[in-house]
């Protein structure tokens, strides 16, 4: 793929691109800005620009303050599975560790014999429960916790992109008479 400046991207890094959030809420605000300026006419000066009324600013502002919601979301909708796993495994291996206990506990007063070498062995496979519970939290906790860190600065570089991305707009397309009007009014 070709790009503007006259590099070039291969197509897994196109890919990539086109994954990422950033990327997506840039093309949204390109997208609105193509549909608020019709296509200049060649005989027009290049140091003229379109002017950016103030609805239409506030229009892009909501559209992509509602897609960085939208990325948040995605970012966020997988996380349920990292708490479940994260709140619900050691329960998970506690209740096998009780149920393995009941088991050989009964099986004693069945036997009627109290013998440690009787016990040892249902009781340490009725641990190997809670152990397994624990391998699936811990590492789902930390998990967890490092994409979570990623998703709230990801999410920070989203709306500090938007911020400076409809500020820059404001620069560049100069404020229209309209504006300077209704603002030299409410002086």
């Amino acid at each position: 793929m070709l790009l503007a400046n006259g590099g070039t991207i291969s197509a897994r890094e196109r890919r990539a691109l086109h994954a990422s959030p950033l990327f997506r809420l840039f093309a949204l605000g390109a997208a609105e800005l193509r549909g608020r300026f019709p296509a200049t006419d060649s005989e027009a000066p290049s140091t003229v620009r379109p002017m950016l009324e103030s609805h239409a600013s506030a229009t892009l502002r909501s559209r992509m303050d509602a897609q960085v919601l939208r990325e948040t979301q995605a970012l966020n909708r997988s996380m349920v599975l990292l708490t479940i796993a994260i709140s619900g495994g050691p329960f998970l291996g506690l209740l096998g560790t009780v149920i393995g206990v009941m088991i050989t506990f009964a099986a004693i007063a069945a036997a009627g014999d109290v013998n440690v070498n009787a016990i040892a062995p249902g009781i340490a496979a009725a641990l190997v429960a809670t152990v397994a519970g624990l391998a699936v939290a811990i590492p789902a906790l930390f998990g967890y916790n490092y994409l979570l860190t990623r998703i709230k600065d990801l999410t920070a570089d989203m709306r500090v992109f938007v911020d400076e991305y409809t500020t820059r707009l404001a620069e560049v397309y100069r404020t229209s008479p309209r504006q300077i009007e209704s603002l030299l009014a409410a002086e």
